[in-house]
């Protein structure tokens, strides 16, 4: 019981503190793009870098197929104005089938 009275206050600092660190208008984009690709099972998220590089880890046999994704979902943003250079940089993280780096 008194950990459920501890939840919200618990919710509230995180959103203020996860509010008061903010985003680049970069790494927003980004978080956009990452979401629209966000389907591949062996493409995790490592992070987003405020220049708006995502860094991902995963499997080769999806590492094509992940940046295409991510640069037809910067394409559309193009078209819908909300960036006006299509490049956006990707780093995949490559890692071998019992999980060891490559």
């Amino acid at each position: 019981m008194r950990s459920t009275a501890l939840v919200p206050l618990v919710l509230a600092i995180t959103a203020a503190f996860g509010c008061a660190t903010g985003n680049t208008a970069a790494q927003e984009l980004s978080w956009e793009r990452w979401k629209t690709c966000d389907r591949f099972a062996t493409i995790s998220l490592d992070r987003i870098d405020p220049d708006g590089r995502l860094v991902v880890k995963g499997q080769e046999m999806e590492a094509t197929s992940f940046r295409v994704c991510v640069r037809d979902a910067a394409a559309d943003q193009v078209r819908r104005g909300a960036i006006a250079n299509p490049e956006v940089p990707v780093l995949v993280k490559l890692y071998g089938c019992v999980g060891g780096a490559m």
